[in-house]
């Protein structure tokens, strides 16, 4: 069993950093590598909530996850039902702490990767892909909330 955990500190407030990083809607083409697609809404009323259902791409790896906990702007849990390449899946989470004026998003996950190699070697193996997976789309949509704050920022002073 693999259990990681990679935490990123963004420049906003909480209610946008749970945004951009949950609503597949804000930024579906994070970056070239990586996709993000609400397949099913959490209800008829709600696009995001316990019962969501998304197609994520992360670099080689596909998955389909749903949302099982969903408390905004502080915690989502999801649980992957179907992966390419396969992997077992146990539990995953995402937390949003306020930092003052940043908020702190940690991206955690626990799963198994069957394979006839040494468990300790595919289980360092995978861990790191996947932190680094992780660390990789958390920054790209930081920048990218950046840019699109900035951009807001930008369009407000010139229609005064």
């Amino acid at each position: 069993m693999t259990s990681i955990s990679v935490t990123h500190l963004f420049d906003a407030p909480i209610a946008e950093v749970f945004e951009a990083v949950i609503n597949a809607d804000k930024y579906p083409y994070v970056s070239r590598l990586i996709h993000v697609e609400r397949v099913r809404d959490a209800s008829t009323t709600e696009k995001d909530g316990v019962g969501t259902l998304r197609e994520v791409e992360l670099g080689v790896m596909w998955f389909k996850e749903e949302f099982t906990v969903f408390e905004r702007p502080k915690r989502v849990d999801y649980k992957i039902l179907e992966a390419r390449p396969y992997f077992e899946h146990q539990a995953g989470s995402f937390s949003f702490r306020k930092r003052g004026t940043m908020t702190e998003v940690t991206w955690s996950s626990t799963f198994h990767v069957p394979s006839s190699l040494p468990p300790i070697v595919v289980s360092k193996v995978s861990g790191w892909i996947a932190k680094a997976a992780f660390r990789t789309a958390l920054t790209v949509l930081d920048k990218r909330l950046q840019a699109s704050r900035l951009h807001l920022k930008r369009k407000k002073v010139r229609a005064k």
